[in-house]
């Protein structure tokens, strides 16, 4: 991809190898064996002429690795000190992210500002893909002068350098400036998404940046919010790519690709942008397609409405979404970054959350990091935690036991623990050879949080188990929620001491808040048998600004099914108005304003309101007369509800 001499200026060396040969002792002393010479030799091959310009790249071996620089630059590495494969020894150098395949690092030196980029590639597959691909950090070099030659807006290359033929061995380097001033899209938007004109104005920036890179055969596989970066420049925003190197370039992108490579974008935007700024985007991004039409031999006409083009975005973006929610399903029951496996105690063994990704508004323990040996030691003893002579006891009864704990942090935040306990033979036989309600629970809330559905935040779940089959007891430790009361508690005591006035105000703002909770809690391929309003929390402070904030707890009713009945979903709501009959501040009104904002749908109307609401009011006076029932039963049989 880079030719050994290009055509180009050099601002930085003059004479041609006169600074080269300068700075062969600096080099030297800072661990890069004799790099000067092999940059003097690099450069000496081809004299420079008269009529020639000096190519603006220097390629040089030094200590087994094949290094790549821009003249301009050199004088990054004659003058700096910094041994580029030993950052963590630099005083110029700050850590900014580090995972199991690199490490990337923001380097200030002379008042510029760079980023390192070390990739030190782990495992066997990572391996194999190093002898077919070559070194990623080689190939985000190529990639961003591509994008260069093509005026796609993205960072710029200082130097790369790896080690072997293409960096197919060892630990590789790429380092590009930093653009200065430029956030990530995603903080960017959150910012302006309500401001009309600016998220306008960034939309239509978006859309050409994108438009142009697929006319020039540039195409970003992991194409995320936080990959792209926006620079406010008086009026004028500035878009650039960013990490580089999952980037396909050198073939036309055909509509197939341009969809799944939207859809990979629209899967945060789907979260925070409405469906017209969505329309926006794919309007405004054909329009410049057509404008960049002649701007590359690899450019192509997509001949699809825009209609058509969101359609087809949609489908993939939910398909995108279900890839993306399994994959992070199958992670919590792995050793990884966010999740480990643990045995604190003799027979017992379960999974615990090392640090969250994207914590629920209302979480506080799970805002914290934490570690394998911590749960280790703090669940050495695990009944300790429902110990009620150590702990708050909230509920003791003859399903559960549930305590509220501080957790051993300096902050010593709450948690809730929770012990099921099997009522009858068969329940204690389902118990024993079957899942632990418990962790049904661990896997259903963190799906829940994965499918962006509000829930408390799972901690660790441990099991005592013979032999890993046969499982005795079990507890869970959970965030709790702080500032919040349950519907019914919440309709009951806070809504009905308002005036009437601000009661109306609150309840319509709290109805729209459940109605968007009950369908995208169905539409993601969720039923609950249990919906009723004490397992739903509600976060709201009085004046009662801004949008409430809920949270579901208690996941022993929650089962995901992605084909579930409307007989299963109506189940849900019938639930739920039971469960409100005896608050006075949930009127027959109320009820009728949440059912029909509920049948509110695209292509659907409220017309039906009438049947739906006898449906419902039936099923309602039958769930009242069977939960009666149900309640003598259990005074008879076990002395208490």
């Amino acid at each position: 991809m880079t030719p050994r001499h290009d055509t180009g200026d050099a601002r930085s060396i003059q004479g041609g190898t006169s600074t080269i040969s300068a700075a062969s002792v600096s080099l030297a002393q800072h661990g890069i064996e004799d790099a000067a010479t092999k940059m003097k030799q690099a450069v000496s091959v081809h004299p420079v002429r008269e009529d020639d310009e000096p190519s603006p790249v220097v390629e040089f071996e030094s200590g087994g690795r094949q290094w790549r620089v821009f003249r301009e630059h050199v004088r990054l590495l004659e003058s700096s000190g910094i041994d580029w494969f030993r950052l963590a020894d630099c005083d110029h150098a700050t850590l900014v992210k580090r995972n199991s395949q690199r490490d990337v690092w923001r380097v200030v030196w002379d008042g510029r500002e760079y980023f390192a980029k070390l990739y030190h590639p782990n495992g066997l597959v990572t391996q194999a893909k190093l002898l077919v691909r070559g070194a990623a950090a080689r190939r985000e070099w190529n990639v961003a002068r591509y994008a260069a030659a093509h005026s796609v807006a993205a960072v710029v290359p200082v130097a790369t350098a790896w080690m072997g033929a293409r960096g197919s061995r060892g630990a590789a380097l790429l380092i590009t400036e930093a653009v200065v001033g430029a956030v990530p899209l995603n903080e960017y938007w959150l910012a302006v998404r309500h401001d009309r004109q600016a998220a306008g104005a960034l939309t239509d920036a978006l859309a050409d940046l994108i438009a142009r890179a697929h006319q020039c055969g540039f195409q970003h596989d992991d194409m995320h919010p936080g990959n792209i970066l926006i620079r406010q420049n008086g009026r004028l925003r500035e878009v650039f790519f960013v990490d580089l190197h999952k980037v396909a370039i050198g073939r036309h992108v055909a509509l197939h690709c341009v969809v799944v490579n939207l859809a990979q974008l629209n899967q945060w935007f789907r979260r925070h942008a409405t469906r017209t700024q969505l329309r926006r985007f794919l309007a405004r991004y054909l329009a410049c397609r057509d404008k960049y039409a002649q701007s590359s031999p690899l450019a192509r006409n997509l001949s699809v409405e825009p209609a058509v083009l969101l359609a087809r975005l949609l489908r993939e973006a939910e398909c995108h979404a279900r890839r993306l929610w399994a994959k992070r399903d199958r992670r919590i029951f792995r050793n990884g970054r966010y999740f480990t496996r643990i045995r604190p105690a003799p027979g017992w063994r379960g999974h615990a959350l090392l640090c969250s990704k994207h914590p629920a508004p209302t979480a506080c323990v799970a805002r914290l990091t934490f570690t394998k040996q911590q749960w280790r030691d703090w669940l050495a003893e695990p009944l300790s935690w429902v110990d009620p002579t150590k702990h708050e006891l909230m509920k003791d009864s003859h399903t559960a036991t549930v305590c509220k704990a501080a957790m051993p942090t300096e902050a010593g935040l709450a948690v809730i623990v929770k012990r099921p306990l099997a009522r009858n033979f068969w329940k204690k036989l389902g118990q024993i050879f079957g899942r632990s309600r418990n962790l049904r629970s661990w896997r259903i809330s963190n799906m829940l949080l994965n499918r962006n559905l509000p829930a408390a935040q799972p901690l660790a779940v441990v099991e005592r188990t013979i032999a890993g089959v046969v499982r005795l007891d079990s507890i869970s430790l959970t965030d709790y929620v702080p500032s919040s009361a349950d519907l019914e508690t919440f309709l009951t005591r806070d809504v009905a001491a308002l005036d009437v006035r601000t009661q109306h105000r609150v309840k319509d703002r709290l109805i729209d808040a459940v109605v968007r909770l009950v369908k995208a809690f169905h539409d993601r391929g969720f039923v609950h048998r249990d919906f009723k309003a004490p397992n739903l929390l509600v976060n709201w402070e009085p004046p009662y600004k801004g949008e409430p904030k809920l949270t579901l707890i208690d996941m022993d009713g929650i089962s995901h099914a992605p084909r579930a009945s409307e007989r299963r979903r109506i189940r849900a709501i019938v639930r739920l108005c039971a469960s409100l009959l005896g608050s006075p501040a949930c009127t027959d009104s109320d009820r009728l304003r949440f059912l029909m904002r509920l049948m509110l749908r695209p292509g659907r109307s409220a017309a039906g309101w009438k049947d739906q609401w006898r449906m419902i009011e039936t099923q309602v006076f039958e769930k009242m007369r069977d939960k009666h029932a149900r309640r003598q039963w259990k005074l008879e049989r076990y002395g208490r509800p």
